[in-house]
């Protein structure tokens, strides 16, 4: 084969390649390269802390103190429909549609529900309210809480929902009540955000229709409802009196089931007494008896007051010739 031919070389080294000038980089892709990545955290050494987020403040307290009627006073009214349909039925022999009755409903339905509550929030961190309004309860430095720490949170909320509980919640950094100080727990934003509310949303929908299916549905809603308006004030009113508070409540009078029906018989009263009106003494010979009206005197106009004289006898006013 025929080969270009080859320059002669040059003996004095005066020939030089052309250098070659290597593409313009970017300022990140030089610092990319100037820099190393950085090395993974070594085993055992400290996480970085947790933010918590909250959001806007007094929407974030209304959040909870709505979770906390939730997981309270509704899923405890709930439970009491469940338990009130049963003893209707005749499956539950507690409760009744007296005071003792209804306070012993009532004290089950919250225990229940407090109880309902703690095991959701050991166990997955949130409860059904605290779900509806994307909450969600960890440890200070983000982990899952954990049963003990809940378990010492429950603990003392009685005293933080009667003395300092919103106080501490309105004024600490990071919105935390006594339970949350001592447990070492701090409610803040779900990770999850708005998912977090269609969950809720989904569970208290399953709520609704197992209380309607198993519950009694809107009838023993609607006597559950009238029991606690008919005897929560009383029981209120004893409590005050109790802790020393307030004056002793007036007894309830009991009000019959039926009342008794009114009686149709009305008292008539008594017919005044008639007297004869001018009653005159009869002249002698006269047939006309004592107490009887004088036809005369009836005729009379009215002011005129009859005479006892004898009245003279008509004459006939046309004589004979």
């Amino acid at each position: 084969m025929n080969q270009p031919p080859q320059p002669p070389p040059d003996p004095n080294g005066l020939t030089q390649p052309i250098p070659v000038v290597p593409p313009p980089q970017s300022q990140s892709q030089s610092q990319s390269q100037a820099q190393p990545p950085p090395a993974p955290p070594a085993a055992g050494a400290p996480r970085p802390p947790y933010v918590h987020r909250f959001g806007n403040v007094p929407a974030y307290l209304l959040a909870r103190l709505g979770a906390f009627l939730v997981d309270t006073f509704g899923v405890g009214f709930v439970l009491a429909t469940f338990a009130f349909h049963a003893f209707e039925a005749g499956y539950l022999t507690i409760g009744g549609r007296d005071e003792g009755g209804f306070l012993a409903l009532a004290g089950y339905s919250f225990a229940i529900a407090f109880a309902f509550a703690f095991l959701c929030e050991a166990l997955l961190g949130t409860t059904l309210g605290k779900a509806l309004f994307a909450l969600h309860t960890r440890s200070v430095d983000g982990r899952h809480a954990g049963p003990g720490r809940v378990f010492v949170r429950y603990l003392l909320r009685p005293i933080d929902v009667l003395l300092i509980g919103p106080i501490l919640a309105l004024v600490t950094a990071r919105h935390r009540r006594l339970g949350d100080f001592l447990g070492g727990t701090v409610v803040s934003r779900s990770s999850i955000g708005a998912f977090a509310t269609v969950i809720g949303v989904v569970l208290l929908v399953a709520l609704a229709y197992a209380q309607i299916v198993f519950g009694g549905g809107l009838t023993s809603a609607i006597e559950v409802s009238a029991d606690a308006a008919n005897f929560t004030p009383d029981l209120a009113a004893k409590t005050v009196h109790a802790m020393g508070l307030g004056a002793a409540p007036l007894p309830l009078v009991p009000v019959p089931a039926t009342p008794a029906p009114l009686s149709t018989a009305l008292a008539t009263p008594a017919p005044l007494a008639t007297s004869t009106p001018f009653a005159t003494s009869a002249p002698a010979g006269s047939s006309q008896t004592a107490g009887t009206p004088n036809p005369a005197a009836s005729e009379l106009p009215s002011g005129v007051e009859p005479s006892d004289e004898p009245q003279p006898r008509a004459t006939n006013s046309v004589v004979n010739e």
